[in-house]
């Protein structure tokens, strides 16, 4: 999970650092050191010796040296007393002897062995494009286009609205899910691919597109649409044809909860009896989207407590819940984290009644520290409680009702989704009573 940290370096005293390794190592290498050695000797969930993120930290370089193919020259000997930066410092300035390693490298190297040395494996050091890959997910990228997701039919070739995000230009324009785009901007685009489609679509904010669809095979009007800000969706939602809800949560994001309520209000809209809120294979992200999430549905109490070495904080209802309809909650072995957070505090207040299989069982919470270079210290911070105070970490969340995924299971699909299916019967025999 993330809470944004301050990526300036601590302060630490000038003399703490041997004038050498000032001197050898850049200002911004010895800030990634301060940076890591702080986040793991302060915030990580447990206490860490120095000693034994020192002794990780050399463990790191040296690997990255014999990895490298090159020996290994002496490191200089650990001294208690000393402060441990400045030890981890002098080994990368020592390490830097070895040639084929850039200083770059070397820091890395030692970061990712004091991350080892947590003996966690949640807590990592992450390289700028590991951060990168790790971010993308949780911070979809901004473009400037309608807000439909594209899909091509792999034996009419034609393109279509798989799905069209609520709050969009392309919504407000009347375009729904399973569209056939005919035309763009009066040009054929029939037989075109995904790719050169959405370039079609795409352009400046505030310009206007015009397209005609296919609809039931029936072209329409062409319509004009002004193209705005958009990113790609963490929330999908359909209504389904027995008058059931369906929002499937991809990622915990940034947008996720506010993308969940616009989900939610659609769906209110047009008169759903119940919800399935599909939390399958989502490996989690921020804490505070899935206690938005939660929010709509729990009137009052605890949704989850985050229990920290410097003590616990719990986070509450809003007393804002919009929903009192009948909820079902799809989980898997692969709902995790921020997924068990929203799952858990729905089961636990009684709203919402668990189908699928039990859950992965990550109840701990992790911090990014950032770095300068775009690097950063990913640190377990936390372990967190359900309302009803269960720890769940290495353990899971057993659903109310057990159902194994079909073979060749299609998500979504009551027809081809046999859990989906067992979560309709819930919500539906919820409803008639």
């Amino acid at each position: 999970m993330r809470l944004r940290a301050v990526a300036a370096a601590l302060l630490l005293c000038s003399a703490c650092i041997p004038a050498a390794g000032d001197q050898q190592l850049s200002s911004q290498h010895l800030d990634d050191l301060r940076n890591g050695y702080r986040a793991l000797s302060t915030t990580f969930y447990r206490g860490l010796a120095p000693g034994a993120l020192v002794a990780g930290a050399r463990a790191g370089i040296a690997g990255a040296i014999r990895a490298s193919g090159h020996p290994a020259p002496l490191l200089p000997a650990s001294r208690p007393g000393l402060d441990p930066v400045a030890q981890i410092a002098a080994a990368v300035a020592a390490g830097r002897r070895a040639k084929g390693l850039s200083e770059t490298a070397l820091t890395f190297a030692a970061l990712d062995g004091m991350a080892r040395a947590a003996g966690d494996r949640y807590t990592v050091f992450l390289t700028p494009k590991e951060l990168r890959g790790f971010e993308e997910p949780l911070n979809p990228p901004h473009v400037f286009g309608i807000g439909v997701v594209l899909q091509q039919d792999d034996r009419t070739k034609d393109v279509s609205a798989a799905y069209v995000a609520p709050g969009t230009p392309a919504e407000s324009a009347g375009v729904q899910n399973g569209d056939v785009f005919d035309t763009v901007d009066g040009a054929s685009v029939r037989g075109l691919d995904v790719a050169r489609l959405r370039a079609l679509l795409l352009g400046k904010p505030g310009t206007t597109v015009r397209v005609r669809v296919l609809r039931d095979g029936a072209p329409g009007d062409e319509i004009a649409i002004v193209r705005a800000e958009v990113h790609a969706p963490t929330v999908y939602q359909k209504l389904l044809p027995n008058g059931v809800g369906y929002i499937a949560v991809g990622v915990f994001g940034e947008p996720t909860a506010e993308e969940f309520g616009a989900a939610l209000r659609h769906l209110q809209r047009e008169n759903a009896h119940a919800f399935v809120i599909d939390l399958r294979n989502n490996g989690g992200g921020y804490v505070n989207a899935a206690v938005g999430i939660a929010d709509h549905f729990i009137h009052f109490g605890p949704i989850v407590s985050i229990a920290e070495r410097s003590g616990t904080t719990e986070f509450d209802a809003d007393a804002n819940a919009d929903e009192m309809r009948p909820v079902a909650v799809l989980v898997n072995h692969y709902s995790a984290s921020a997924s068990e957070i929203a799952a858990a505090a729905l089961q636990d207040d009684g709203v919402a009644t668990l189908v699928g299989s039990r859950t992965y069982g990550k109840g701990v919470v992790q911090q990014l520290t950032y770095n300068l270079d775009g690097s950063a210290m990913k640190v377990t911070t936390a372990r967190y409680l359900t309302p009803r105070k269960r720890l769940i970490d290495g353990i899971g969340l057993v659903p109310d009702v057990a159902v194994g995924e079909n073979q060749h299971a299609r998500f979504g699909d009551p027809a081809d989704d046999a859990q989906l299916e067992a979560a309709i019967g819930v919500v539906q025999a919820k409803a008639r009573l």
